[in-house]
């Protein structure tokens, strides 16, 4: 394979699987938090980037990073990974009331259905500004 296009497959995902992952029947490998880019050393918990001081902002921040792929920019279930996992629409006045903050809590660290767990990556302070970013979304 010529160097660009090998680029261009790894930019992909298309290259080699990395040890310890699963493909499923259709041949596709399975997501994990890791492949935001984000290694252990770096639990992503701060956004990077300046700091407006706003804590709603640091929050979108770290919304941009680890969730819009699936949950959209706005949290509507409309991100361009959203055909592939059916994201919950955090904007849902049902989903709203029927969560607890604990509960919202719980799924970004523990993952909840097909969403992986983001404990490993996003630091306790940064799980609980996610949960504020979600509920500012309430319609």
């Amino acid at each position: 394979m010529k160097r660009g296009a090998l680029s261009l497959a790894l930019a992909l995902g298309l290259g080699a699987v990395p040890a310890g992952c699963r493909r499923s029947p259709d041949g596709l490998r399975e997501w994990t938090p890791a492949d935001h880019g984000h290694g252990a050393d770096d639990p992503g918990g701060a956004p990077s980037g300046p700091s407006s001081g706003d804590p709603l902002a640091s929050a979108q921040a770290l919304y941009g990073a680890q969730c819009a792929g699936c949950h959209g920019p706005h949290g509507q279930g409309d991100g361009p990974q959203a055909a592939l996992f059916r994201p919950a629409d955090l904007t849902d006045p049902t989903l709203q009331g029927s969560r607890t903050d604990e509960d919202l809590a719980r799924a970004i660290t523990q993952g909840r259905g097909r969403m992986p767990a983001f404990g490993a990556m996003v630091r306790p302070e940064g799980v609980q500004l996610l949960v504020r970013l979600l509920r500012s979304w309430r319609r």
